[in-house]
């Protein structure tokens, strides 16, 4: 659930993965630019991460307390 709000938090930066970095870093290039995916992503990931993880959250203490 911190994933999603810290995501929303910074969904207008511009972010690689560790992976991504790597290639580009060894193959001395510079990443593309974001198109609309990529901001439509922005958007939506924090939304989910937030949804499904208050989902996962419940689920997870009515399989323990139940």
């Amino acid at each position: 659930m911190w994933l999603g709000v810290s995501g929303w938090r910074h969904r207008r930066e511009e972010r690689i993965n560790i992976v991504e970095a790597a290639i580009l870093k060894l193959a001395d290039a510079d990443p593309l630019p974001r198109n609309r995916w990529d901001r439509g992503m922005a958007y939506a990931q924090p939304v989910l991460m937030l949804i499904f993880g208050l989902v996962m959250i419940f689920l997870g203490l009515v399989i323990l307390f139940v």
